[in-house]
């Protein structure tokens, strides 16, 4: 369809169909083009039906345009318009503060009508306000130095409107959102391009897991990580050597605290010449020795990556020599600075970096040369020293930094840096991934930086929040804001990565909400080990990190249905939600699945205010009383060990006995907390891929259930007027003896953590 800009110069709008639910908008010149490198599309597009000159039907979706001023609209079978073109948003004298459509020679933009009830989630992992309404916002990654500005290392160009929608645009270049930003006018979104298409799906919903899964249709479903990514991790900036890394995993084992992966981080190689994936002999000798012996004690080992290499590394000369390099224009290898300090292991009383300050009086390394992860050779070169430390006995790559290639940057395929800046991390991640299935069959990564796509590869950390209250909340935001990204397994770093040590009240608090994320790990520039806060922060961590345990089963069950349906194991309230005004836009608490409400507390005095979405009633699970939802409640001075965590009604959580690894845990006793409804059932996997059924119902003479997938399961029937307790065999229905039984709800929750009185 063809229409004008202002200016009187023809613009085109090409429609197309690509599957049920789903237009692609297109204006613009497709000359300058940078799709999304994981795009799936059907090699035809639905059919389409002319409904006139300018409007066509198609998928269940209808998009019209007025071209005498190039005002689009698309909207469902039932005629709710989800997005339409902003073309009166005008001054009192009748000049428009926000075109249409622009195209120019170096950008093309478009411009959103912002209803009264819009609201505007996801963009990526942004640290800034959950609603983006009133922003405006770079799709752009950047090494964000933390968590509390709009700079983000994982931005997504999606977003996900509270009215059932979702608009993903298709470039790897430079977006920018004035999302109803007032500066320019609250009625209008202007999104701009840095390219000569703009072009762009916009998904319906109606509901956002619908939206989610169609986006996920489009741009891939995250594999299932392996079992034992579930488990806890423990990291540290600078282990300065084998001694400290085996005390500290002997520390999680002395103390009782599960544990499943080690990680050395950045200075296992030597620190003036990252990167050359070369041990660094004098503080790590013998890496297969002691990596056998993490190994023997239920720790795998995570190894840090950097994506470029120094000048002064051994391999930069034969990588040079080969053109495994980025160029710059001037066909030199590409060079960009590194923020990383040269080590500083040998001060005495060395305790790990401390703040920022302490940690850039030391000399920054060297600067690096970018690999060129567009050049298959070079690929399998990088691939092959990998495969030297997987071998080893390594089990997992972090996959640090990649966000600064700069525009003029050449690729071996051709392309610059203009359009590779913002998937080169999914490039470097690719070939990292796959280089560890290859060897180790898992098909998983440690990753700092994204672009739409980056579920493919999973799982991601949230960067370097510093240790603050304000860094733990916003990095709530950003998690739940990158799950509402279409990306379903998320991180950070518990307690804060930089600054001062965190006190025990932060990194506690901190502790409780991520070891009931999708995937958890203690990190920073400090010591991150529980002990190192005293007995109270460690008692406390140790009957998380139990209950996590504990919810293996149920964590696996979630990664699956990511899998499956493209659904993050954390979630915002508006997603499980989305009929309740009062859920849409809250964003300091979340669902960890369907089941468990968890809610955070923020602040050294233990007050937490909280919302109980409608619809549901929800049990406590520290007292094990029932509360209504639809309302907010406020609680004052809670205890350090008390956070406030709430299962919903009708919902069932498979449960297992927690061990100190995921290698040393026995599925094959299994318990499942259940609600007393008068009916529910529950299909879900075992990590070996055996599916477990269970159902059960009530009436006039008691309770019936059924069993199918598992010889035996406990079920925990919490919340009824008497706690209850009855072991279901496999079979079909079968009377359930559930006897009143004062089992201790705090063995499947919280309760008394820590020893609270």
């Amino acid at each position: 369809m063809d229409s004008r800009a202002s200016d009187g110069s023809p613009v085109s709008l090409r429609v197309s169909f690509p599957a049920p639910g789903i237009a692609r908008l297109r204006i613009g010149s497709p000359d300058d083009v940078s799709p999304l490198p994981t795009l799936s599309l059907p090699e035809e597009p639905l059919a389409a039906t002319r409904l006139s000159d300018n409007a066509v039907a198609g998928g269940g979706l209808t998009v019209t345009l007025d071209s005498e001023k190039f005002d689009f609209r698309v909207a469902d079978d039932h005629g709710r318009v989800l997005l339409s073109t902003s073309t009166q948003d005008m001054t009192q004298k009748g000049a428009m503060r926000v075109e249409p459509v622009e195209v120019a020679d170096t950008f093309t933009a478009t411009s959103f009508r912002v209803e009264p009830d819009d609201h505007f989630l996801g963009y990526g992992e942004k640290f800034c306000n959950f609603d983006k309404r009133g922003l405006t916002i770079t799709s752009s990654n950047s090494n964000a130095g933390g968590a509390t500005s709009e700079a983000a290392y994982k931005n997504v160009p999606f977003f996900l409107n509270t009215r059932g929608y979702g608009v993903l645009f298709n470039t790897t270049r430079k977006l920018r959102h004035d999302v109803g930003e007032p500066r320019l006018s609250i009625l209008s979104y202007r999104v701009e391009v840095d390219a000569s298409e703009l072009d762009f799906f916009v998904i319906d919903g109606p509901d956002p897991k619908t939206v989610l899964k169609r986006y996920a249709e489009l741009t891939g479903f995250a594999p299932v990580p392996p079992l034992w990514t579930f488990g806890v991790w423990m990291s540290r900036f600078y282990f300065e050597r084998w001694d400290t890394l085996l005390a500290a995993a002997e520390g999680y084992r002395s103390h009782d605290i599960p544990c499943d992966v080690a990680a050395p981080d950045s200075y296992w190689m030597y620190g003036n010449r990252l990167s050359d994936l070369q041990w660094d002999e004098d503080r790590f000798p013998d890496p297969a020795k002691h990596l056998a012996e993490l190994r023997a004690k239920g720790f795998r080992t995570s190894l840090w990556l950097y994506p470029y290499i120094s000048e002064k590394s051994p391999l930069f000369e034969e990588a040079h020599e080969k053109g495994y390099l980025c160029t710059s224009p001037d066909g030199a290898p590409a060079i960009v600075p590194t923020t990383l300090p040269q080590p500083c292991h040998d001060e005495p009383g060395f305790r790990g970096v401390g703040t920022l300050k302490h940690v850039f009086k030391h000399p920054i390394a060297p600067p690096g040369t970018l690999i060129d992860f567009t050049n298959p050779d070079a690929v399998a070169w990088y691939q092959g020293l990998l495969t030297d430390r997987l071998k080893e006995g390594v089990a997992v790559f972090k996959t640090d930094f990649g966000e600064d290639v700069p525009d003029d940057v050449q690729f071996h395929d051709e392309r610059t840096g203009r359009d590779v800046h913002n998937i080169y991390p999914l490039l470097f991640q690719q070939a990292v991934a796959e280089a560890t299935e290859r060897f180790t069959g898992d098909f998983v990564i440690w990753g700092r930086s994204g672009w739409a796509g980056s579920q493919a590869y999973p799982i991601h950390w949230g960067g370097d929040p510093t240790t603050s209250w304000q860094a733990m909340s916003a990095s709530l935001k950003a998690g739940l804001s990158y799950g509402l990204s279409g990306v379903p397994f998320w991180s950070h770093d518990i307690g804060g990565f930089a600054g001062a040590p965190p006190s025990a009240e932060l990194y506690t608090r901190w502790a409780q909400f991520g070891l009931l994320s999708s995937h958890s790990r203690f990190h920073g520039t400090t010591p991150r080990e529980p002990w190192e806060f005293g007995e109270r922060a460690t008692a406390i961590v140790r009957d998380f990190a139990k209950l996590r345990m504990r919810l293996l089963p149920y964590l696996h069950h979630l990664a699956t249905i990511a899998h499956e349906e493209g659904l993050p194991v954390i979630r915002a309230l508006h997603l499980e939600f989305p009929d309740d005004p009062g859920a849409r836009l809250i964003d300091g608490q979340y669902m960890l699945g369907d089941a468990l409400l968890v809610c955070p507390v923020f602040n050294a005095a233990g007050d937490v205010e909280y919302y109980l979405p409608r619809g549901s009633r929800w049990l406590d699970l520290r007292v094990g009383r029932w509360q209504d939802g639809g309302r907010w409640v406020s609680e004052k001075g809670l205890d350090l060990a008390d956070m406030p965590l709430f299962l919903r009604e009708g919902t069932m959580v498979p449960l297992v006995e927690p061990a100190a690894c995921t290698d040393e845990t026995d599925f094959s006793t299994l318990s499942l907390l259940v609600t007393p409804e008068t009916s529910a059932a529950l299909t879900f996997s075992l990590p070996d891929g055996a599916p477990v059924e269970v159902a059960f119902r009530r009436d006039e003479s008691g309770w019936q259930a059924r069993l199918a997938g598992a010889a035996r399961i406990r079920l925990l029937i919490a919340g009824g007027p008497d706690r209850a307790a009855a072991i279901l065999s496999e079979g079909d229905w079968q009377a359930v003896d559930a006897r009143p039984e004062e089992f201790n709800l705090s063995a499947y929750a919280l309760g008394k953590a820590g020893g609270s009185p």
